[in-house]
Formats: structure tokens, sequence, C-alpha cells
């Protein structure tokens, strides 16, 4: 494993443990008005880098970035709505289908062949969630449901992410992503008549930390090591991401799941692994 592998563990670690911020943030606040105050950080703190390092917006970046920028905006609307109704190791473990699903995405956008094992790891992804729900799919909620919709726009944005290759003009199209997650959520807090304000203390402080070490920090690095030749290896590790999120969950929360549900989550961590398998 090289240096560059190592930095891409990264990302999964600081999403994975923000699972629980996320979810006490909109324990009491809209979702929409979270990810608008949470993308608002963001740009805010982009602002600076984007003066100093001279970052110019070129007509195929603004393309690119704004392709990105819709499909992040989806999967963090479907994840934080869904985040409301599932816990936070259920939200991690549901979104890391978008390893399985990947595959399928890159052989249509980037012409990647899909493996055979990776047929096998859907199987076996679909039986690590039969025992995730306890041997029973009427425990399925609706935040488990929005939860997997939102692994469909993590791997079509994961995808197109290896499909562009913006390692060069990663900060450009960090920006436009940016702005465009936040005027899709402006747009849909007027359309739905949400309200920003007040913002509750604990959305306010957690969306300024997310903002930074959910947000900027990982999608930077994303997009300055993820290609179009590792984007399957990325997916692969990122694949890590619910590990991290139950670990902390137990350490703030306590431990919520039996023998079972814990089986299940290997099960789909494992098809993760062989649907990554060269």
């Amino acid at each position: 494993m090289d240096k560059e592998d190592l930095i891409l563990f990264l990302p999964p670690f600081l999403w994975g443990w923000t699972f629980i911020i996320v979810k006490n943030g909109v324990s009491n606040y809209d979702p929409l008005s979270f990810i608008f105050i949470r993308f608002l950080f963001s740009i805010i703190f982009l602002i600076p880098l984007i003066y100093y390092f001279k970052v110019k917006i070129t007509k195929n970046v603004f393309l690119k970035g704004f392709t990105l920028g819709f499909f992040l905006f989806f999967a963090y609307l479907f994840q934080t709505i869904g985040l409301k109704y599932t816990s936070p190791s259920n939200s991690a473990f549901i979104t890391s289908i978008s390893i399985i699903i990947t595959p399928f995405f890159n052989f249509f956008i980037s012409k990647t062949k899909i493996k055979i094992q990776t047929f096998f790891a859907i199987i076996l992804c679909l039986i690590g969630l039969y025992f995730l729900f306890g041997g029973d799919f009427q425990k399925i909620n609706i935040g488990d449901i929005l939860t997997f919709i939102c692994a469909i726009f993590w791997a079509l944005h994961i995808s197109f992410i290896g499909h562009f290759s913006l390692s060069e003009e990663s900060l450009a199209s960090l920006f436009v992503q940016f702005w465009v997650v936040y005027l899709f959520s402006s747009i849909s807090i007027l359309l739905t008549n949400k309200t920003i304000l007040p913002i509750p203390k604990n959305s306010l402080l957690g969306s300024f930390i997310v903002a930074i070490f959910a947000t900027i920090f990982p999608f930077y690095i994303q997009i300055k090591h993820q290609t179009k030749e590792n984007t399957i290896k990325t997916a692969f590790i990122f694949s890590t991401e619910p590990i991290f999120a139950n670990l902390l969950e137990v350490i703030f929360l306590g431990p919520i799941y039996t023998i079972i549900n814990y089986f299940g989550m290997i099960l789909i961590f494992f098809s993760s692994l062989i649907a990554q398998r060269d």
C-alpha cells in the first residue's frame, strides 16, 4: 500500500466520525437548512484559499464541477434527511453500498470492465443487509430507504470524479461543487417554505465542524488523489467509513446492535472487499 492509498483513508475516517454530529445537528433542525448552513460555511472557508492561490474557474472546470455538485447535493439531501430516522451506523453501512454500485457506473462512464466477483459481492451485500436488519426487512424504515438512494448518488459522484481526473483543478472544482450544493439547497428551502432561523446551537456548531472536517478536507483529498485508474480502489478504501462510524457510535452512544446485526455489517464490508479485488 503506497502513500496515495494511505492518504485516501483520511476521508472515510473524517466522514465516519461526523455521522453522529450530523444526526445530532438535524435532531431539532430541518435537514435542508442544515445542508444550507454547512455549505455556506464551506464556501466562506474556501474563499481565502481561492484568492490566495489565484484559482481560475474555466468553463470546462465549471461544467465538471456543476455535474459533481448536482450528484453531491442529492447524496447529502437523502443522507441528511435519512439520518433523522435511522442510526448513524445504519446510515454509514447502507451508504457503503455505493461501493458495490460504483463498478456498474464506471462501466458506462469510463468503460471500465465489470469483474465477475462483483456479482457475487452484490449477493453477499444483500445477505449482509438482511442480517443488519435482524433478518426482518419490516424493520427497514424510511430513513434506510432514503439512505439507499443516497448511495446511488454517491456512486455517481465517485465515478465521475475518477472520470474527470481533476487533480490539477481540485480547488476550483471543489469551489464550484460547493456553490452548486449551496444554490440547490437555497432553492429547495424557498420552494418548501422552510425556515433557516433561528438556528439551534447544536446545529450551528455541528454544521461548522462538518464544513471543515467532513466537507472541505475530505473532498479536497479525494479530488486531488483520485484518478480514473484508481477509482475502484478508492471506492474500496471508502468502504471503511461505516467501520469508523460504528466504532465512534459505540464509544459515544453505547452498543445498540446484536451479534446478528454486526454479522450483517461484516458481510457488507467483505462484499465491498470482494467487489474491488484485482
